[in-house]
């Protein structure tokens, strides 16, 4: 009679009852004792040399994709395999303006110039850290004295990154094509490395190569190189094999790396900078520049996580670095810019609401702790990149987030007979099962809010809930320069209610116009925005707006003296046409407003 062994599981004890299946129904050990007899530690070793060879082939075969991989070095060997680089450390980047007042200095020079590489130092949480200038930056004298330095750009706003700088130098071996050149830093920063290659050990002529990542067209005179993590953490230089992929160095020909070691994000939210060195005027005069903070370091980040590289990689792979589709400009730029950007959407401009042929449209969600200055920044430097990448002749515009809200007003229907917990528990529970719904589901591009999804799980908190329902608002925000008159145009990504005569579509937070606290309602049975004097309910201003169904809210001459509590803006409630889904459009962001929403209990001795 045949047998059959069942191979499936991996348990150690199921592997020895398979076997000792195996072994009763063979002639030789029909009705043997296997547990009282010493073939019983023979089994257990076969059950666990059996176990342990499926343990290693189920964990090796784990980490030969994508998907499963969970150590570093197989997702950097995975994503090497289709073309993809994961994201080193990124050192933290301050904005600063730099000057020297030269006044009583005679003999002072006419154009002053530093080199990259000036240095300052700061401190965050009591530790020091070294940022340094990036390019040679130069000053003239206005007449009076006064030197404001400035980038070769001619801004006077000027990037600082932190860092060490380091130098590697290599010599060129005699089959240069094979040659690969080890960078033994795990905190190297790849967009800070900079690749030069000289003809001769002692030239100072020398030739810069360029990153293949930068780089859309490649061929036989091509000057790049290919810089990427290796499995150990450190970094490995290549360069092209002098035919299809790029020239590459002659034998005897000195190359040299220069980069910043960084600390990542430890550095981030320095604060004050204090040059190293002071500044060489003439002979016999040196001066420490005034340094003026214009934004807090920021964008430090560890190497890209394993849940970025498993995102990222395939997306890259499809780009194939090339900016053609509206999804490679994603993609790309995700790959260069991941520390500061938390999501991107983009989109062709046949798809935008005034079509733009021609056109690709972009919407960056920046992490909140990003300042303003970092983010000009960086999107003039996505430009750059794109005029870089891209092979077809589009323009790319961007087209910043549009952040709307959501307001709740929840009841729920509670017995107190089927709970040991109180009313106020069981409402705490609700509110903190309301704000973990928004942060898994909403905060970036094509996330939407499901009512239904909500009240199921705020219904599963406890049997005594015996029902739920909410009231849903959508949000938007405007910020006037107060007491001038001003038009503002707001647009919700889902359609609004239409007007009745029973309820007001349109609401507004607290506002002071001529001395009187107010806010904006719509007129009822009409589209017609008025302002309310809340301590009457006397209209001041009868037309000061309108909206209409397809989520536009328009204010004409609206004036707001001031803001009550403080506040910088008004926000701006509106009931949606449906209220059981919200979902955004293109650069539409949803997030939770807890201040504007409440949860209400209604206690009942129903029992369903």
């Amino acid at each position: 009679m045949a047998t059959t062994i069942k191979s499936t599981a991996l348990d150690f004890q199921a592997i020895k009852n398979n076997l000792k299946i195996y072994l009763e129904q063979q002639q030789e050990f029909k009705d043997y004792n296997f547990e009282a007899s010493g073939l019983s530690n023979i089994l257990d070793v076969l059950a666990y040399n059996t176990h342990m060879n499926a343990l290693t082939a189920n964990f090796a075969l784990n980490e030969s994709f994508l998907g499963t991989a969970q150590l570093r070095s197989s997702l950097v060997s995975l994503s090497e395999g289709i073309g993809y680089v994961p994201d080193s450390k990124n050192a933290s980047q301050a904005f600063i303006k730099m000057s020297l007042n030269l006044s009583g200095i005679v003999d002072r020079s006419p154009r002053l110039s530093i080199s990259a590489g000036y240095q300052f130092v700061s401190t965050v949480d009591s530790l020091e850290f070294t940022f340094q200038t990036t390019e040679t930056i130069s000053a003239s004298d206005d007449g009076f004295g006064f030197y404001e330095f400035k980038q070769q750009n001619g801004s006077n706003i000027i990037p600082i990154k932190e860092g060490r700088s380091k130098t590697k130098t290599f010599i060129s071996g005699d089959n240069a094509e094979n040659i690969t050149y080890i960078i033994p830093d795990k905190n190297l920063d790849l967009s800070t490395a900079v690749v030069k290659v000289h003809p001769s050990s002692t030239s100072l002529d020398f030739t810069a190569y360029k990153n293949i990542l930068n780089t859309s067209v490649i061929d036989t005179d091509s000057t790049i190189y290919i810089m990427k993590e290796m499995p150990n953490g450190f970094f490995e230089l290549t360069f092209g094999n002098g035919t299809t992929l790029g020239r590459t160095p002659a034998p005897g020909n000195k190359i040299v790396v220069e980069y910043l070691s960084t600390n990542g994000p430890d550095s981030n939210f320095a604060e004050v900078f204090e040059p190293v060195n002071a500044v060489q005027i003439n002979a016999n005069t040196e001066l420490v520049p005034t340094i003026t903070t214009e934004s807090v370091s920021s964008g430090g980040a560890e190497k890209e996580s394993l849940e970025s590289i498993r995102k990222n990689a395939p997306f890259q792979y499809a780009s194939q670095n090339r900016m053609v589709t509206h999804s490679d400009y994603s993609a790309l730029v995700l790959r260069n810019f991941s520390s500061l950007i938390s999501d991107i959407k983009s989109w062709g401009g046949e798809d935008n609401i005034v079509k733009e042929y021609g056109a690709v449209f972009m919407s960056v969600l920046f992490n909140s702790t990003i300042p303003q200055v970092t983010v000009d920044a960086t999107k003039q430097s996505i430009l750059d990149l794109a005029s870089q990448l891209s092979i077809a002749s589009f323009d790319l515009k961007f087209s910043d987030p549009v952040r709307t809200s959501v307001e709740l007003d929840t009841k729920f229907q509670f017995n107190e007979r089927l709970t040991s917990l109180t009313m106020n528990t069981i409402k705490s529970q609700v509110e903190d099962v309301t704000r973990q719904y928004f942060t898994r589901n909403t905060g970036k591009f094509d996330q939407s809010f499901r009512r239904s999804n909500l009240l199921s799980l705020i219904d599963d908190i406890s049997p005594a809930i015996l029902s739920s329902r909410a009231t849903v608002k959508m949000q938007q925000s405007v910020t006037p320069i107060l007491g001038r008159i001003q038009n503002h145009t707001l647009k919700f990504p889902v359609m609004i209610e239409e007007f009745d005569d029973e309820e007001y579509i349109v609401t507004s937070t607290n506002f002071v116009l001529q001395n009187i606290n107010c806010s904006i309602r719509n007129k009822l049975s009409s589209n017609v925005l008025q302002v309310i004097d809340l301590n009457d309910n006397r209209v001041l201003v009868d037309n000061v707006g309108s909206f209409d169904v397809n989520g536009v809210v328009s204010f004409v001459g609206l004036q707001i003296d001031s803001i009550t509590g403080g506040q910088t803006t008004v926000k701006i409630s509106v009931l949606p046409a449906n209220q059981s889904a919200i979902t955004p459009q293109r650069n539409d962001v949803l997030n939770y407003d807890e201040s504007r929403s409440q949860t209400t209990g209604i206690i009942t001795t129903a029992t369903n």
